[in-house]
């Protein structure tokens, strides 16, 4: 995949693939025009991408729905692709295919851009690329676990929360999720294997849904603030078979591409439809660059510093740094590769990890004057992840044969 070149087809331009490859980059027309058009506003800024990253990033959590959304999943195309690539190369035995790791990746930039914190000194696109992986596995066990399942395993092993989250995603009033949740808890009070549910759980027979029921109507009077009528084994089946339903609809939602014919009109795309307000005042984005300008001194210093404290590491800890983050390689693939124990590699890296952190804390009593607080030490362990995750950001590391490589 070659990189994109101009900040135009970074903010721009996504990731077009074929038989399952990388094919090409494709510029949207009307995000082009877009950005072309706030590039004409901001022209001290031009030259600075993670100026524009933070721009648009800015902009989103103002307004949610508007183009900015789409220009920073334009920005975070390649850690989508990168983060499906480890995805894919960890997962052996999975029937999705990189591009589909890939749309998972898409579909979870919400939560990155919720997630991320400029303030933290991480730059969004390291940022992404450390918590994108972890998304794509989540949602891959979950909807594998939707897949397989019958109606009454996922109902079995579905916790409150979700449960409650997706009545909620359904349109559900209060009183109607109290009487789906407490059917649901019936349920689960009642239909008790002998062993652990499987994923192929059979339909309660007649006999147990008259007792589920029954309990349902005792319960209500209890449970319920508004306990309504009286329902029929009948009426919980059909319930928990909707409550299924909708579970798996919240687990695995149905995906509408932005591109799609809008019905509304005879020409034009769903996206037509997106907002997008003129630029905030001149002398808000003044501010917001000279913010920026002093993060980026500020990350700078942390970079060279971090750089300079694995350069004093031992050789094997630089190269086991190298392995895990760098090549992106498992604890165990390390273990393999070194003739150690996994067991071992986990120590190390702990014990890696926990003196490169107290070296920022003091870093950053001297150099910011800033206390040790939690706080602070959460957000320098953060910022140390993710500078170990982005690769390009390590120094040369030296191996046995006395040779430098770049990673």
């Amino acid at each position: 995949m070659h990189p994109r070149q101009s900040l135009i087809e970074i903010f721009t331009a996504f990731i077009e693939f074929q038989a399952d490859r990388f094919s090409r980059w494709v510029v949207d027309p009307k995000l082009c025009r877009n950005f072309k058009h706030h590039q004409t506003q901001l022209t001290a800024a031009q030259s600075s991408e993670p100026f524009w990253a933070l721009y648009w990033h800015a902009r989103w959590k103002e307004q949610p729905r508007s183009l900015a959304l789409a220009h920073l999943s334009a920005y975070l195309q390649e850690a989508c692709y990168w983060s499906a690539q480890k995805t894919i190369r960890l997962l052996a035995h999975t029937p999705y295919r990189l591009s589909d790791c890939f749309q998972l990746a898409s579909l979870e930039i919400h939560k990155v851009l919720t997630g991320y914190d400029p303030q933290r000194g991480a730059s969004l696109k390291g940022y992404a690329r450390m918590a994108l992986p972890t998304l794509i596995r989540d949602t891959l066990s979950q909807r594998q676990e939707a897949d397989i399942c019958t109606n009454w395993t996922l109902l079995r092993r579905v916790g409150k929360q979700r449960l409650l989250e997706s009545l909620r995603h359904a349109g559900l009033s209060p009183t109607a999720m109290a009487q789906y949740r407490l059917a649901w808890v019936c349920y689960k009070t009642l239909y008790v294997s002998a062993k652990a549910p499987t994923r192929t759980m059979r339909t309660p027979n007649q006999e147990l849904w008259a007792a589920i029921a029954t309990l349902y109507n005792t319960e209500r009077l209890k449970q319920l603030t508004e306990p309504g009528s009286v329902i029929t084994p009948q009426t919980v089946e059909k319930w928990l078979i909707q409550c299924a339903t909708w579970v798996r609809e919240y687990t695995y939602p149905a995906v509408a591409s932005l591109n799609a014919p809008n019905p509304n009109r005879e020409a034009g795309e769903l996206q037509d439809e997106l907002p997008d307000t003129q630029q905030s005042s001149l002398i808000q984005t003044i501010i917001a660059l000279e913010e920026h300008q002093a993060r980026q001194a500020q990350r700078t210093q942390l970079n060279d510093f971090i750089a300079a404290t694995i350069c004093q590491l031992p050789e094997e800890t630089q190269k086991l740094l190298h392995l895990y983050y760098c090549e992106n390689l498992t604890q165990k693939q390390v273990a393999q590769q070194l003739g150690v124990k996994q067991f071992t590699i986990s120590r190390r890296l702990s014990r890696a990890r926990e003196r490169l952190l107290g070296a920022l804390v003091q870093w950053s009593q001297t150099t910011l004057h800033t206390s040790p607080t939690p706080d602070l030490i959460a957000n320098m362990s953060i910022a140390l992840e993710e500078w170990l995750t982005v690769t390009d950001s390590f120094a040369p590391i030296v191996y046995d044969n006395g040779d430098r490589e770049k990673p």
